[in-house]
């Protein structure tokens, strides 16, 4: 994925961002997990699994120091950040907690809109 394409996916509402190498092996257990989020959370999140090695210039403008390092997203701003292997639940709430909130100012949007 070049760098444009990661910052439309970063722009977002809701996105989780897994930077990591091939060579890791918590990285290839983390992609699988989170193929089972994007297919959970499609049209609500978006998701992208970046290889450092592809990119390197990368760890350097998001600060990765260690991998797996996931970082979600919301309007192009991050709200979390996760290092390590981390599991499909902990990602999930993350995530719905997100999903949760934009739910909620919509239905305050259309609350006072009517």
């Amino acid at each position: 994925m070049n760098t444009e394409k990661l910052w439309t996916v970063i722009n977002h509402d809701i996105a989780l961002v897994d930077f990591s190498v091939s060579w890791c092996a918590p990285c290839r257990i983390q992609e699988k997990i989170i193929n089972t989020l994007f297919r959970r959370f499609s049209g609500q999140a978006t998701m992208a699994v970046i290889d450092l090695e592809a990119d390197r210039q990368l760890a350097a403008d998001f600060l990765i120091q260690s991998v797996p390092t996931l970082i979600l997203f919301r309007n192009g701003k991050e709200v979390r950040r996760f290092v390590g292997l981390q599991s499909e639940e902990t990602l999930k709430g993350a995530i719905e907690n997100l999903v949760q909130v934009k739910m909620l100012r919509t239905d305050s949007k259309r609350q006072r809109d009517a």
